[in-house]
């Protein structure tokens, strides 16, 4: 019982990790929807991610865990990242800055 028990908990754990890691996935995905509907309409990338609100996003999306995600403008205006701490490491595409371990790039 006491085996199954520990299963169960562990199970539960890396359920969590994972439904918090398809959230930020998300999250990223619906930053990078909104900058390339800014870039349409002008020349460049934003220089802040707050300027998505409350024209582009209803509300800048959080982490989950409070830890932020991080957005900045690159190429002059030209190209952005936005990047994301996953905690499971299935869920990551690099090493990048600080923990931060995903991200998005504009095409």
């Amino acid at each position: 019982m006491a085996v199954l028990s520990v299963v169960g908990v562990l199970s539960y754990g890396t359920a969590n990790k994972k439904s918090r890691d398809s959230r930020r996935i998300s999250d990223l995905e619906k930053m990078r929807m909104a900058l390339e509907m800014i870039r349409q309409v002008g020349v460049t990338y934003p220089a802040r991610s707050s300027l998505l609100s409350p024209n582009y996003l209803q509300t800048i999306p959080v982490d989950p865990k409070g830890v932020g995600y991080s957005y900045g403008q690159s190429s002059g205006g030209y190209g952005y990242i936005i990047l994301a701490e996953m905690e499971d490491l299935g869920s990551t595409n690099g090493n990048y800055t600080g923990s931060y371990n995903y991200r998005v790039t504009n095409p």
